[in-house]
């Protein structure tokens, strides 16, 4: 295969032997980058990704004709991160990291004492995780849900086989904790958990673990909690 570092790469609908780049996508290839007929791209759509020439430029979209399959990269195992929202824009920087890490699902997390309440910005969020993926060069795209509470997020907890939380005090340091293919990390808000929440995370089955002697800010401590399993996890 040819190099193929040095092409941009779009987020496109994938047919058989096209792909179509519409929407913000194609405002940045045209008016940003001002590529061209003959120019080539790389197009993914999150599960396949292709080497392509562009070979039509209509006003709100291109189509392209593609060269060769890219092998896919992926992590090695499903990794979500339910961790509490820092207020101002700390969350947003933290979703980008969170991405690049290799985390497969980001849950936004309301504890009793997360002090940003968000309004609805999914949609932001989304073109964050975007942004990132492209960045990265993963082929897949992580899943932002929408804001749960704690509550919720214990009871979504049942779907995997390793569940994490980060709380100050605890015995046992991340760096030696159990992972497994579905691992979730649950990181609280700055000031910890309350000592009723931390009851019920420990009552659904969450392994109590702490992120060493210095105290983290939320955002830091989600990445590095992230970063120690995933690393672990490429072995």
């Amino acid at each position: 295969m040819r190099w193929i570092g040095s092409f941009h790469r779009f987020f496109g609908e994938i047919y058989e032997g096209f792909g179509v780049i519409g929407g913000e996508e194609f405002l940045h290839l045209r008016k940003v980058l001002r590529l061209r007929v003959g120019d080539k791209v790389r197009i993914f759509n999150g599960e396949r990704e292709f080497l392509a020439e562009i070979v039509e430029m209509e006003k709100d979209k291109a189509k392209v004709k593609f060269l060769e399959e890219i092998p896919k990269l992926l992590p090695p195992m499903d990794l979500a991160v339910a961790v509490s929202i820092p207020k101002g824009s700390r969350f947003d920087d933290l979703i980008e990291k969170l991405v690049e890490v290799g985390v497969s699902r980001i849950i936004p997390t309301i504890c009793e004492r997360t002090v940003k309440r968000p309004g609805e910005r999914k949609d932001r969020w989304e073109r964050i995780v975007l942004s990132a993926v492209k960045q990265c060069e993963r082929s897949d795209i992580p899943e932002i849900t929408e804001p749960m509470s704690l509550n919720e997020v214990l009871k979504l907890s049942e779907n995997y086989d390793v569940k994490i939380a980060g709380i100050i005090g605890a015995q046992r340091n991340i760096s030696s904790c159990p992972y497994g293919k579905r691992t979730l990390i649950l990181i609280g808000p700055e000031g910890d958990f309350t000592e009723e929440e931390k009851e019920k995370i420990i009552s659904s089955g969450f392994l109590p673990v702490n992120l060493g002697g210095i105290i983290l800010r939320v955002e830091t401590a989600a990445i590095v909690s992230a970063s120690v399993i995933m690393q672990r996890a490429w072995g």
